[in-house]
């Protein structure tokens, strides 16, 4: 399984309150005209590049719940009915080196965008594919080369995403055991996730994509053509302006939920606490046999129920046994 925490900042929450979504940048209808949708991804994007740069105390857990968005969309998008919980539970109660099966190796593969910095996607993607069960090949490769010159090009972020999930999506769908299953759409929004993380100079990338342009969209929906720019690219760019109010409205809601956190840390007395707590700010989920630093299983549960009572983190699943917790 992957490493569960990845945030070496403290749990402490002192990065600025962030504002809500301003109301006029928020697309409430598809646009109408290019321009309509650049000025929307920009105004949206704008908003999020604050976000990413400032790298908040609670952006571990913020990244891996936008993961968990994209895995269910890519789920749905491959005509599988699995839901986050599902997705959470296949992650959790699988024992390392055991397969999650399909769902679950949907939710790896986006959980490796968001392992590391920006710059080291190529690695990830490696990572991405082996958990996928890709073969290395032409395809592939051509995927990767098509999205490495869109990183170096002299696009805007949002059009060079687009013409990167064009690219990729054109060279991976037509491959054999590609198509049926939604690996070679999965893979392609995962490549203009990272080619935005790169034009934009995040110090690390976040999924996006996905989750706004598969959402609702099984694998025999309409509206995704083959084409390279047109109405592709506005499309493409118009799900950037919607995912990243959506990325906006989860951070505000986070870092609301991170304070809750910090304001109840003075009563913790139990040894470990405080590694527990940067590791709820860290990832989207923990269990009790989660491995923390000065705490035994039982003692993780006792200190998540308590934070439960305090109202400072949820229990997720609504079971009296395998409990999961989180903000």
């Amino acid at each position: 399984m992957l490493a569960r925490a990845d945030s070496a900042k403290s749990a402490g929450v002192s990065a600025p309150a962030g504002a809500s979504f301003p109301a006029w940048a928020r697309a409430a209808h598809p646009p109408e005209t290019d321009a309509e949708a650049a000025f929307l991804a920009g105004a949206a994007l704008s908003r999020l590049d604050a976000i990413a740069r400032e790298n908040p105390p609670w952006a571990g857990v913020w990244r891996r719940r936008l993961v968990l968005r994209a895995a269910a969309a890519s789920v749905l998008r491959a005509g599988r009915t699995e839901d986050e919980a599902a997705l959470r539970d296949a992650f959790h109660l699988t024992r390392p080196g055991v397969d999650p099966g399909p769902a679950g190796r949907r939710l790896l593969a986006w959980r490796a965008l968001t392992t590391g910095s920006a710059g080291q996607w190529r690695q990830s993607f490696a990572v991405t594919a082996e958990a996928l069960d890709i073969r290395r090949d032409d395809a592939l490769r051509q995927a990767v080369d098509a999205a490495e010159a869109c990183a170096g090009g002299a696009r805007p972020g949002p059009f060079a995403a687009a013409r990167a999930f064009a690219l990729a999506r054109r060279a991976l769908t037509p491959a054999a055991g590609r198509s049926a299953g939604g690996e070679g759409d999965l893979l392609a929004a995962w490549l203009a996730d990272a080619v935005l993380a790169q034009r934009l100079k995040w110090p690390f990338a976040a999924p996006l994509l996905a989750a706004s342009l598969f959402s609702g969209a099984g694998p025999r929906a309409g509206g995704l053509d083959d084409s390279i720019d047109g109405a592709m690219t506005t499309r493409v760019v118009f799900a950037y302006a919607r995912a990243a109010a959506q990325a906006c409205d989860l951070s505000a809601d986070l870092e609301r939920r991170a304070k809750k956190l910090h304001a109840v840390a003075p009563k913790l007395r139990a040894k470990g606490a405080a590694a527990a707590l940067q590791a709820l700010l860290d990832d989207d989920s923990l269990s009790a046999a989660t491995k923390i630093g000065g705490l035994s299983e039982r003692g993780a549960r006792r200190l998540f129920d308590r934070l439960v009572a305090l109202g400072a983190i949820r229990e997720l699943t609504g079971r009296s046994t395998f409990r999961l917790y989180g903000l």
